[in-house]
């Protein structure tokens, strides 16, 4: 699945292109406002959404491959009981010590807990022991694949679902000023939060201090300016010393830089009725959105995202 499907091929910035990608192409303003607000469980819901439609398209590969798989096991399980008996053949050894080699060989390969056998450990078929295994083996395997098959591919999404979200989940501290998401992959990493892109403050409801007129900056064009933020309410802090703020803004790394994204910039012009309406502001005064902006397709963002 990772091999086919483009947006689990790599890493969560590479997953959160492909996100963002789906989100201009469908144009709802209601699943935006979940990326922006709840990005943790919207990610889950589309690695969901793309695995089940995976399934649905693929039932006979996915039933093939597990077929294949299974014979791969028993393969797999086999050689690790003829290499174990042909290592103990020379040497005087007990049941348990001959699955103790078993379960050696099979490590690389299989999780099989070597407590799971101390059943027949005692047993006197020390002489019989390799044919016991694979006369046993035999019989299960079928009993796996049958199980294997018949279940609903639907059944497997949940696992697969949380084998690709531990994958690609990463650290998902938000930005205090934009709410961008830290594209960090280990969750609780050392150093700074950092992401390479960031969001005008208005598409997180960011406004300018004293007004209802929304912020269109960017964060790193405003740690470049002298622009003052309030913070707890009372006290001014430059952005451009944003770290005195401490909690999370001490933790985040916001270089300055004047470059935005044209995505977000047509996100809130194509949104920005939506925008005022949610987060009761105005794109007026120092909110004003400039006529550049304007003139930004969605092809334009689409093969920006692409590049």
């Amino acid at each position: 699945m990772r091999a086919t499907c483009p947006a689990f091929n790599g890493n969560r910035a590479n997953l959160e292109k492909h996100i963002l990608l789906s989100l201009a192409e469908n144009e709802n303003f209601d699943d935006y406002w979940e990326y922006i607000h709840n990005p943790k469980s919207f990610f889950r819901n589309y690695i969901q959404n793309h695995i089940k439609k995976y399934c649905s398209e693929q039932n006979n590969k996915i039933k093939t491959f597990l077929k294949i798989s299974v014979g791969d096991i028993k393969n797999v399980i086999l050689s690790a009981i003829h290499e174990s008996t042909a290592r103990a053949k020379d040497k005087s050894s007990t049941v348990s010590g001959r699955l103790d080699l078993f379960c050696d060989h099979l490590r690389s390969n299989l999780n099989f807990p070597r407590k799971d056998l101390i059943s027949i450990e005692h047993q006197e078929i020390n002489d019989f022991l390799k044919e016991a295994m694979c006369e046993g083996l035999d019989d299960l395997m079928v009993t796996v694949e049958k199980i294997c098959l018949s279940m609903p591919v639907e059944d497997m999404v949940p696992e697969i679902q949380n084998m690709l979200s531990e994958h690609l989940c990463g650290c998902w501290k938000q930005c205090p000023f934009c709410g961008a998401i830290c594209t960090n992959t280990i969750p609780n990493h050392d150093g700074d939060h950092s992401v390479p892109f960031h969001r005008p403050k208005a598409v997180n409801g960011g406004q300018w201090a004293n007004t209802d007129h929304f912020n269109i900056d960017c964060c790193t064009s405003l740690v470049a300016s002298d622009c003052v933020f309030i913070w707890n309410n009372s006290r001014e802090i430059s952005f451009k010393t944003y770290r005195h703020a401490g909690g999370e803004y001490a933790t985040w790394s916001i270089p300055p830089d004047t470059s935005t994204q044209p995505y977000w910039k047509w996100f809130v012009c194509h949104f920005r009725s939506n925008l005022e309406e949610k987060y009761e502001k105005k794109f007026t005064g120092r909110g004003e959105i400039p006529d550049a902006w304007t003139n930004i397709t969605k092809q334009n963002v689409l093969d920006d995202l692409k590049k």
